[in-house]
């Protein structure tokens, strides 16, 4: 970092400003109270308590509107209470708070002579009335109890409505495998992974999660694919992950699961499919395990709490390689955490976090199945550490404030399995032996600081204000340092005499940096006036990407090349304003039944080195190309052996258009939330959104021939002048000129039209449930630069085919994306059986079950402490949650097949998720 003094006094300067929107790692509490009449009551005193408050209790005054909101609340269970001199005493049992949104309380107190009290319970209000975010929440209850591998791919994969993902994950053996999935069109390069507020994710690999989570460490997953919080920076699938925190009480838990090779079934041993190249043991599981252990609880009662978790999971999995070897694939990740929160005072609490993680690969690149042998694949043993802290404070009754730093620091490196063998290539058949063609050991390392700033207007303009603006910054650095055995990779061809052929000779090690600054600041105002909630906002961003001075070790055989470059700023630099408005109306004026529409703008977020930084660096790979001459035919090569003229490839030719902009999304979106019954919730949500201003790369020295040249098709046999020889015409560059050139895409039009149905069911009456059903198109039009006519031709003429554009979509003039699935349905739930109770490191019930099976709202009036405590009506306790002692989980899965009119293209819709076409 360039100066990590200066990134923390930013940091303590902007959080004393307050300059900050509110995070979305906590969920909040809206109370409003009126009388009989409808009429507001202010200087109501409310106040909140639950066994995930280390204080356990909370308090405030309503105002002039009657309303107060507890910003910050750790998701769990609450119960709150609003009383003022004159009126009935009101507690609310048993309200839900969830990451990422707000619990809205409407309190209608009837006068009183006596001081009473009136409890009601089991009536935690599903709809809010203040966002139009489209999201659903992965509470405990859902991921532990529900089947499932046991990683945050696996839980979105099988439980978010409209998500699609790249691949599934069966029976576990994908763990410690990341998937990509994305949603609403949006690539999944655009995903943002957030952890307790702080983003988790690789700085080089957007989208892609800086590390493997801790599965039995979740308290809270909020999943949101739309509409987004401004505090979000992209418009792809946001994950909000909070991490546990301790109860009142110490507790614990232990998970153990395996899979075994007994538990898997297989027919790989059938001799008929033997006889079509099936291999037995291929791609067998060998064993799954995974053991977690978690334990939370106080370390000074009301003040200071902690929770911890260990893990270790391993997936051991036989891959098919070159030679008709198999090979077992281990995958061994070894974590521990520790969450600390202090509740300094009533308006102030610290929380700090640590977790490392040791991930150990030791032969990747197994996958490469064709031309990879157990000696040119890598040994990757990665190390993660999170640091994190947040304050969170209250400066006064009307205004909040949260300030947090994040650092990630990753240690990704893919060490030579071959020892000292160098690395050789049979150019007859592809495969690589010996050693891995380099060594890379690369640190990828982001410090991010935010604050947030929440400030309440109880009366302007006719309504109520909650102004939210911040900050958000972030610097990244990303530093890879590459080896190659002897510095040379030779190449052979084992079918010709002599045998040896080329000779590659690098400059390494070498050793190259980028870097991304993103800082973002943004305001918010919510108005609120009767039923109707409007929004409207605005998030300026400044991205820079450039390089960092760097050096490289000279060079063994280019002593005298360049080795030490100066940083270059401003390779890229965007300043762009995204607005997002929207407008939530509470149609029966009971909060159950919300119209809402939104609209904004989101920009997309860089890599470092990406928008074709890293392909400007001229601290790159420089090497020379010989012939070969193996003196002693050991297939090594010795210096003196190169032959011939040598053919260099140094420097870049890549440049950057100077009118290269930021690629954008509009979204548009409109729905319905409506609360059916207790703890039951539906929703339908349209959502239109465009991508445009789309990178592209362009060869503008190389254009392609406006005439097509014919050429002869040997046809099956492979050999010309048969009776299968065909011709076929394409068209063919017109120099050898090569000159790449970063841009935009003016005329690209990538969209998605969809509808999304939801029903959630809160868990009570011993059952919870999630499913959704997505009916959706995702095309890309009108592609122009980076087309290649040739993709165009077929033998039977003109057609609409594959193109890559930006890595993640295709179809040159029309049709439908990598992404587009036009269907899916996903459901799943559990039903608890037995009576068994359990608690989790945290306290807390891991799930909401009540001894009588109606389960219908109850009022019991209780006289004040002054009275005779007696209710006037049965009161219904709750229970500690149910552990069920049996689960359940019945899936689909079936392909449907579309005719792409693709020529030798696989024209099955794939699906990912467990039913779409």
């Amino acid at each position: 970092m360039r100066n990590p003094i200066g990134f923390a006094a930013v940091l303590s300067l902007l959080a004393w400003a307050a300059s900050a929107s509110a995070q979305v790692q906590t969920g909040s509490i809206l109370v409003r109270a009126t009388d009989q009449q409808n009429a507001v009551i202010p200087g109501a005193t409310v106040t909140i308590s639950s066994p995930v408050l280390v204080a356990r209790s909370m308090n405030g005054v309503t105002d002039a509107a009657g309303v107060y909101r507890f910003p910050s609340l750790v998701p769990g269970t609450y119960n709150v209470r609003i009383e003022l001199a004159g009126f009935q005493t009101l507690i609310r049992e048993g309200i839900v708070v969830l990451v990422g949104q707000t619990t809205p309380i409407e309190a209608s107190l009837k006068v009183a002579t006596l001081a009473e009290t009136v409890t009601v319970a089991g009536q935690s209000p599903t709809v809010d009335t203040t966002s139009a975010n489209v999201n659903v929440n992965l509470s405990e209850q859902l991921i532990q109890a529900t089947p499932g591998g046991r990683d945050i791919w696996a839980l979105v994969e099988a439980k978010v409505p409209g998500l699609v993902i790249s691949r599934p994950d069966v029976g576990g053996t994908s763990g410690g495998l990341q998937g990509t999935y994305s949603a609403r069109g949006t690539v999944s390069q655009q995903n943002s992974q957030f952890l307790n507020g702080v983003n988790v994710g690789d700085p080089a690999a957007i989208g892609a999660a800086g590390y493997y989570y801790d599965f039995d460490a979740f308290d809270d997953i909020q999943v949101s694919t739309g509409a987004h919080d401004i505090t979000v920076p992209t418009s792809g699938v946001f994950l909000n992950m909070v991490t546990k925190t301790g109860g009142d009480k110490w507790a614990g838990r232990t998970t153990f699961t395996w899979t075994g090779d007994s538990l898997q079934g297989r027919n790989d041993v059938n001799p008929n499919l033997q006889k079509y190249g099936f291999r037995p043991n291929a791609n067998t599981t060998d064993y799954v395990s995974d053991v977690n252990v978690t334990a939370g609880g106080p370390l000074v009662s009301n003040k200071l709490r902690f929770f911890g978790s260990f893990r270790d999971w391993r997936v051991h999995v036989n891959t098919p390689v070159a030679n008709s070897q198999t090979v077992l694939d281990q995958t061994n990740i070894t974590s521990g955490l520790g969450n600390f929160t202090w509740q300094m005072n009533q308006k102030n609490r610290l929380t700090g976090f640590y977790s490392r993680q040791r991930y150990s690969k030791p032969n990747r690149l197994l996958n490469a199945a064709a031309v990879t042998v157990p000696d040119s694949t890598v040994d990757e043993e990665d190390m993660f550490d999170v640091v994190q802290g947040l304050w969170n404070t209250v400066l006064s009754n009307n205004l909040f404030l949260d300030a947090r730093f994040g650092l990630n620091k990753i240690l990704f490196p893919t060490y030579f399995d071959g020892g000292n063998q160098q690395s050789v290539t049979d150019n007859a058949t592809g495969i690589i032996f010996g050693n891995n063609p380099s060594e890379v050991i690369r640190h990828r390392d982001r410090y991010q600081a935010n604050a947030t700033a929440q400030y309440y207007i109880d009366q302007a303009l006719g309504g109520r204000h909650e102004l939210r603006f911040g900050f958000d910054h972030s610097h990244a650095v990303t530093q890879n340092e590459t080896h190659r055995v002897d510095n040379v990779r030779p190449f052979y061809n084992s079918t010709l005499t002599p045998r040896s052929q080329t000779v590659e000779i690098y400059a390494t090690p070498l050793i190259d940096l980028s870097a991304l600054n993103v800082t973002a600041l943004f305001a918010q105002d919510s108005y609120s006036l009767k039923r109707l909630t409007l929004t409207g906002g605005v998030r300026w961003e400044r991205l820079e990407g450039y390089l960092p001075a760097q050096s490289s070790p000279a060079s063994v055989f280019f002593p005298d090349i360049q080795r030490s470059f100066p940083d270059v700023r401003n390779l890229v630099l965007w300043h762009t304003a995204g607005p997002r408005i929207s407008a939530i109306y509470d149609v029966t004026g009971d909060g159950k039944t919300a119209a809402k529409a939104s609209a904004g703008r989101y920009y997309y977020v860089l890599s470092t080195g990406g928008g074709g930084v890293n392909l400007v660096n001229a601290n790159s790979n420089y090497f020379a190309t010989y012939g070969w001459n193996d003196i002693n035919g050991d297939l090594k090569f010795q210096p003196g052996e190169q032959t011939g003229t040598p053919v260099l490839t140094s420097g870049t030719t890549t440049t950057i258009d100077q009118n290269f902009s930021r690629p954008y999304t509009d979204e548009y979106a409109f729905g319905v939330d409506r609360e059916l019954m207790a703890n039951f919730k539906f929703s339908a949500v349209y959502t239109y959104r465009r991508e445009r201003n789309l990178q592209v790369s362009i060869n503008p020295d190389n254009p392609y021939s406006s005439i097509p040249t014919t050429a002869v098709d040997p046809g099956l046999d492979g050999v010309l002048n048969t009776a299968d020889d065909s011709s076929y015409q394409f068209f063919q560059r017109t120099s050898a000129a090569n000159r790449t050139v970063i841009t935009n895409d003016p005329q690209v039009l990538q969209s998605y039209k969809g509808l999304e149905l939801t029903l959630t069911k809160r868990l009570s009456n011993r059952w919870q449930m999630l499913a959704g059903y997505t009916r959706g198109v995702n095309r890309i039009d009108n592609v122009t630069l980076d087309a290649s006519p040739n993709f165009l031709i077929d033998a039977n003429g003109l057609i609409t085919a594959d193109v890559g554009v930006a890595g993640s979509t295709r179809c040159a003039g029309c049709g439908a994306s990598n992404a587009d699935r036009p269907n899916q349905f996903k459901l799943t739930g559990m039903y608890i059986l037995g009576e068994r109770t359990t608690r989790d490191a945290s306290n807390q019930p891991r799930a909401c079950v009540r001894r009588r099976s109606d389960d219908q709202p109850r009022a019991a009036r209780r006289p004040s402490a002054r009275h005779r405590r007696q209710d006037r009506s049965p009161h219904r306790q709750a229970v500690p949650l149910q552990q069920p002692r049996a689960r359940g989980d019945a899936r689909l899965r079936q392909p449907y097949e579309r005719g792409l009119g693709v020529a030798g293209e696989d024209a099955h819709a794939r699906d990912d998720v467990h039913r779409s076409v």
